[in-house]
């Protein structure tokens, strides 16, 4: 059947509304898919930045001991430090040079953990970093500084990360403990370095000079087997009068370190080596054959001797040499 030019176009116009419809619905239906997307994008993004870590369940205070299950509470938060920095109940074990937990336990079975201690005050909600903790023993004072040492006999297997005691041996055969539990942050064939207080380089510079000019005398270090169990050691040295005055005076010295050492130094009123100005000795040893440098340069050689291998055999490895 014939169809009449007015149908015609109504049937055309009819087509064409219907198509123009079809593409509008499709463009929106494009823009909803694409408001969805950012939508789900948005949200995504949200749920990533939101992590679970240990935040204080209190407020806590700057140097006092912290407990993982008593001072922290897990939580979701919004945040965007990496986990890998916050505290972990990892933080608490003992790990040994390769950063592998290594339990330690105490003489009735029962295990040991590191004592940690808040650097700074933090509010209760805070999430709680590694940075702002510190195991006890490891404090930093202000008068603190890395002191290198090239003078002193090392044991021929001292790496980096061990703890040292420093001794001083008399040609009497006393035996005197100048520095206590130190940790080696460096290292090589001659010497290692330090982390050592005001009061303590003038200690250590004292026992310099004492194993210099008494002939037999042996400044040395000797390593702890366990130092994560082990306590450290009561310093037994006396400085002479001239350091021990001078240490009474000098205002890089805390109260508390002042009196802690001149408790130590005067604790027992004895007339020994210690009790003699250093002037006095420097005068005994005038005639006698060598000085002070001979002695230097004949204990390094003796610490180069005695490592070289050692310290070779340990090139290229983080247990030996200073990289701070």
């Amino acid at each position: 059947m014939a169809i009449n030019p007015m149908q015609r176009r109504a049937r055309t116009s009819f087509f064409q509304g219907a198509l123009l419809a079809l593409v509008i619905m499709l463009v929106v239906v494009l823009l909803l898919v694409k408001e969805m997307k950012s939508i789900n994008d948005a949200k995504e993004a949200l749920e990533q930045a939101n992590s679970e870590v240990y935040v204080a369940a209190s407020d806590l205070k700057s140097g006092v001991a912290i407990n993982m299950d008593e001072d922290f509470v897990l939580e979701t938060v919004r945040t965007n430090v990496d986990s890998s920095m916050v505290i972990s109940s990892d933080d608490w074990e003992f790990t040994d040079e390769n950063g592998d937990i290594v339990p330690k336990y105490a003489e009735d079975g029962t295990q040991i953990y590191k004592t940690l201690k808040m650097k700074i005050d933090v509010p209760a909600g805070t999430i709680v970093t590694k940075e702002m903790i510190y195991e006890e023993g490891h404090e930093i004072v202000n008068s603190e500084r890395i002191q290198e040492y090239n003078m002193i006999i090392l044991p021929s297997t001292l790496k980096n990360g061990d703890h040292i005691d420093i001794r001083l041996t008399m040609p009497t055969g006393q035996d005197y403990i100048v520095l206590s539990k130190k940790e080696v942050i460096g290292t090589t064939a001659t010497g290692l370095w330090l982390n050592v207080t005001e009061e303590e380089i003038l200690t250590m510079n004292n026992a310099i000079v004492e194993s210099y000019i008494l002939p037999g005398t042996k400044l040395y270090a000797i390593a702890y087997t366990e130092a994560g169990m082990q306590a450290a050691a009561i310093p037994t040295y006396q400085v002479g009068l001239e350091v021990l005055d001078l240490i009474g005076k000098d205002p890089n010295i805390t109260d508390v370190a002042r009196k802690e050492l001149w408790d130590r130094y005067n604790a027992e009123a004895r007339v020994n080596y210690f009790n003699t100005p250093l002037s006095t000795y420097v005068q005994q040893q005038q005639d006698r054959d060598g000085s002070v440098q001979g002695g230097f340069q004949e204990e390094v050689q003796k610490v180069q001797e005695s490592r070289a291998a050692f310290v070779e055999s340990l090139e290229g490895t983080e247990e030996i040499g200073y990289t701070r």
